[in-house]
């Protein structure tokens, strides 16, 4: 990474950075009811459709998230224009044979945490198997897990750490690139049902921007919800940094996305859990940028024992080439 700017720089750099965050929810109250609208359109016009199948359901707020990160994408390209970020600094210089290893590393040893997790939630009665189980529903999970992950991966480890890290040094740009991360997946859309399909407006986007700050009050939703996002935040911050480039924590995020979908799919949680007989180990989730369908503790290690996991082998692989290239 380059060397820190001033201060100066580095603040101006940081309110940027900010002030692109918000633009991105105002953009993002914008687009969400054309977008929701016309997956409406297509539902009712072409209800066999397979588009039509997957977007039947869908509520308003599932909407808005998506048209935030389509707001963040176009977003992106003016600003790093304006502070002249080279293509390399976004992505890294790792080749595509050593990239698509790093990939399939962070796939599946997310992969591998993920059942190890599951198997613990069951173990304690967290979580029971669904006796309607789609065992075989794979691609769903794959698709969202591999889509999400190359979009926010590109611009969280990509964009924002790149900028941050060259603005403020190294280790300030990958914790602030934490703490953003976290914050805007923590941000809370409506509940399902708090707004039917029928009492969607054009304005119902700023609608939801003022319900988003809802889970800041609530101390069992930052330990168990708040603080799992930072981990995956830092975890996927130091595998771009170890690596150099975007593959390793584009396959752990897609790991996390992939495997936390079809665990969700399999099970349902138990009435334990639902009770809280299990806080802070483990709750159930109500944060919807998190997949999985139980919080707390248990999955905040099951996240740092696979970045820990990962980048060990990451560095025992650049000793093995070393020694080898001497």
């Amino acid at each position: 990474m380059p060397p820190r700017a001033s201060a100066s720089k580095s603040s101006n750099t940081l309110l940027l950075i900010l002030g692109y965050v918000a633009g991105v929810l105002l953009l993002g109250a914008l687009l969400a009811p054309p977008l929701f609208f016309a997956a409406k359109s297509v539902v009712q016009n072409s209800p066999n459709s397979f588009l039509a199948g997957i977007l039947e359901g869908k509520e308003f707020p599932g909407y808005f998230n998506r048209a935030v990160l389509l707001a963040a994408v176009l977003g992106l390209w003016p600003l790093l224009k304006a502070l002249r970020m080279k293509w390399h600094e976004i992505v890294g210089e790792t080749q595509l044979s050593r990239g698509a290893g790093e990939t399939a590393l962070g796939f599946f040893t997310a992969l591998i945490f993920i059942a190890l997790m599951g198997g613990f939630c069951w173990w304690v009665e967290a979580c029971r198997i669904h006796p309607t189980a789609k065992w075989g529903n794979l691609f769903k999970p794959l698709l969202s897990g591999f889509s999400v992950s190359i979009i926010e991966e590109f611009l969280f480890r990509g964009a924002v750490l790149g900028i941050l890290c060259r603005s403020l040094g190294t280790r300030a740009g990958l914790w602030w690139t934490t703490g953003i991360f976290a914050f805007v997946h923590f941000l809370k859309p409506p509940i399902d049902g708090a707004l039917p399909d029928a009492s969607v407006t054009w304005t119902s986007g700023f609608w939801v921007i003022t319900q988003l700050f809802r889970g800041f009050g609530r101390w069992e939703n930052f330990v168990s919800e708040f603080l799992l996002l930072a981990a995956v935040g830092w975890v996927l911050g130091r595998a771009r940094l170890s690596t150099g480039g975007l593959w390793l924590s584009i396959g752990l995020h897609a790991g996390w996305v992939s495997g936390m979908k079809y665990f969700g799919g399999v099970v349902f949680t138990s009435k334990a859990l639902r009770e809280g007989e299990f806080v802070p180990w483990m709750t159930p989730n109500t944060c919807r940028a998190i997949v999985s369908p139980i919080v707390g503790i248990v999955p905040l290690i099951a996240v740092l024992l696979t970045g820990v996991v990962v980048l060990v082998i990451v560095h025992w692989g650049k000793g093995g080439r070393t020694e080898g290239g001497k």
